[in-house]
């Protein structure tokens, strides 16, 4: 009883916090218009970001049902997923995104079938700011764009975790920077895919130090 009470009811109060944080937030989008050429291209894109900075952006694509995210089968995975429906998001449920993995082909299927999908880029363990494989994987196979996004915070909270994970308070600036694709094609071979990783960990380690800056 009290376990079915605390999946149903704390994904609402993380949801009206996280929206009611969301307001508040002084936001500054930059090269946002990536985004709008790739859609316009009719492109099913893949959305990546850091583990410890994916807070705000269920708030920022809000019941837009955008994108589908992929959660951990674990409780707190399942909380997660509960609060993204709430904000418009569906969700697949796995741990495992390698090559064959069912995690990878509900995505690949998502894709296939037009719609965006999110993939955090360092994953659920990290190590913090390492793009795992998966991702590249992904991008193989159904030859989607993958958009580094991120955002950064003046006033927070950051949490001693292995993410580092910011909470953004009430009332601050948020600056949030989109990066250039990073395409791999079905010509990529292993040594390129390698090549593909450390472009896509670049772009985004870039657009953190960018969004991390307030001078």
């Amino acid at each position: 009883m009290k376990k079915n009470l605390y999946k149903h009811v704390l994904p609402y109060i993380f949801f009206v916090i996280l929206y009611l944080i969301g307001k508040t937030l002084r936001v500054q989008i930059m090269n946002r218009d990536v985004e709008s050429r790739l859609e316009k291209q009719g492109k099913a894109i893949i959305y990546t970001f850091w583990h410890g900075r994916m807070l705000y952006f269920p708030y920022l694509y809000r019941f837009s049902n955008k994108s589908t995210i992929l959660t951990s089968p674990s409780e707190d995975g399942e909380i997660v997923a509960r609060t993204a429906k709430i904000f418009g998001f569906s969700s697949i449920r796995g741990s495992s995104f390698k090559k064959g993995g069912s995690a990878l082909l509900k995505m690949t299927r998502s894709i296939k079938e037009g719609k965006a999908v999110t993939v955090v880029g360092d994953g659920s363990r990290g190590p913090l700011y390492k793009v795992q494989e998966g991702i590249i994987n992904l991008a193989y196979l159904t030859g989607a764009p993958i958009l580094p996004v991120v955002y950064g915070v003046k006033n927070k909270i950051q949490l001693n975790t292995w993410d580092q994970f910011i909470i953004p308070l009430p009332f601050s600036k948020i600056k949030v920077m989109y990066g250039d694709p990073v395409y791999v094609d079905k010509k990529t071979e292993e040594k390129k895919s390698k090549s593909k990783l450390e472009e896509l960990e670049k772009k985004l380690k870039e657009i953190t130090q960018a969004v991390d800056s307030w001078d």
